[in-house]
């Protein structure tokens, strides 16, 4: 079965359960500190509701070779608006003061794995530490390319997103599409410093779009 597949889709599903993951962790880290037995009925609610998470097994076990693209796409959709409904449910419960709780979820996933590509090997220059952000951060399916590079040397890369596949998700259950941003800025900026801590991140507004950039401190 694995023949019908490329490293395409296995780099693309790493992805996906990376973000499931995180949504986890959120789960568990409010569960820790709040009413349990309330999160586990919020989180297997909305899990019946949007779709279950992915199986932790291999992705040829999973996968319609069939429908490469639409299951792939399928799995996308389903942790995007899932995560988004969870937060949602829980600020609604336990109120506002969660979201930093959810926040150091973010950034904690964000610097551990930041760590971990730093101690492989070192990333050198801007570039390479946006193609590395690529490789875990997930922006819809490839043929997305919703990243347009405006610019790019050694010292610094500065890009735009075409169109934000995340925000229809967050529409769609009445969620504040803000919260989300700063939760994805919160999480590439621990993983850009802890990648190579000569660098950071930040989101500039020019003539109201965003311009994202790495960039030498």
């Amino acid at each position: 079965m694995s023949a019908f597949l490329g490293p395409i889709h296995h780099w693309l599903f790493k992805k996906i359960v990376l973000f499931e993951d995180l949504e986890k962790k959120v789960v568990s880290s409010i569960s820790n500190e709040y009413d349990k037995e309330k999160v586990k009925e919020i989180t297997t609610r909305l899990q019946n509701q949007y779709g279950d998470f992915i199986p932790p097994q291999p992705l040829e076990d999973l996968i319609d070779t069939d429908n490469i693209h639409g299951w792939l796409q399928n799995k996308i959709s389903i942790a995007e608006i899932r995560q988004a409904a969870t937060i949602r449910e829980l600020i609604d419960v336990f109120g506002m003061d969660i979201i930093a709780k959810i926040k150091d979820v973010y950034k904690e996933q964000g610097m551990a794995l930041g760590k971990e590509l730093s101690s492989n090997g070192s990333i050198s220059n801007a570039m390479d530490l946006y193609k590395e952000l690529n490789n875990f951060l997930l922006e819809g399916m490839p043929c997305d390319n919703v990243n347009n590079v405006v610019s790019s040397s050694d010292e610094e890369v500065k890009w735009q997103i075409t169109q934000c596949l995340h925000r229809p998700y967050w529409d769609k259950v009445n969620m504040d599409a803000n919260i989300m941003y700063n939760l994805r800025f919160t999480w590439v900026q621990n993983f850009i410093e802890n990648a190579n801590p000569n660098y950071t991140y930040n989101v500039d507004l020019v003539n109201n779009i965003p311009l994202h950039s790495i960039f030498l401190k």
